[in-house]
């Protein structure tokens, strides 16, 4: 009897939905001249073993700023790409993938999409911002969002209006020194 049970538990539990995880990486890059580009590149995976796949259908990215009175931002996915390393140069080079489209996440195949977000006519300044990345779920389960900050000093704005718009800079979450431990700051 507890065999049977087991075994209808098994069969219910590798057909459900499957419990997707994000975890946003320790660096994302941003350029900045006319427009903003927001390069992120979360993991998305599941550990549960299951005979369903989750389909990321449409991904969001918000970043505000922490001051209220602050200019709202509004970002949309623009594309999908990849980096590849010059040696000689001793630089990443982005390189375009596809449009946005549906992301498959499975067990054997997690996945770590690079997206490149677009924000027209708006720029940083300095200050604090809250992010927030939403996936939406073919499942019509509730979106997954994870929660992120950014921390932009005097220096880290002029580096990106210096640097331009096909010139990015990384900021971290990991910087020891970083006066907001685990926002994103200047490398």
């Amino acid at each position: 009897m507890a065999a049977l049970a087991f075994s209808l538990y098994n069969f219910i539990a590798v057909r459900q939905q499957p419990d997707t995880d994000v975890t946003l990486p320790h660096i994302v890059r941003i350029s900045q001249g006319k427009d903003v580009w927001f390069y992120l590149q979360p993991t998305l995976s599941t550990r549960v073993e299951n005979t369903q796949a989750e389909v990321i259908t449409g991904v969001d990215l918000r970043i505000n700023p922490s001051n209220p009175s602050g200019r709202k931002s509004a970002f949309f996915w623009d594309e999908s790409g990849a980096f590849t390393y010059d040696p000689a140069r001793q630089a990443l080079d982005y390189d375009w993938k596809a449009d946005p489209s549906p992301i498959l996440v499975s067990r054997d195949k997690p996945q770590q999409p690079l997206l490149l977000f677009s924000s027209t006519d708006w720029n940083f300044s300095e200050g604090g911002y809250e992010g927030r990345l939403t996936l939406h779920r073919e499942s019509g389960n509730k979106p997954l969002t994870v929660d992120f900050c950014l921390e932009l000093s005097v220096s880290a704005v002029d580096s990106l209006r210096s640097h331009g718009q096909n010139s990015w800079i990384g900021f971290r979450d990991d910087i020891p020194e970083a006066r907001s431990k685990g926002c994103y700051t200047l490398a």
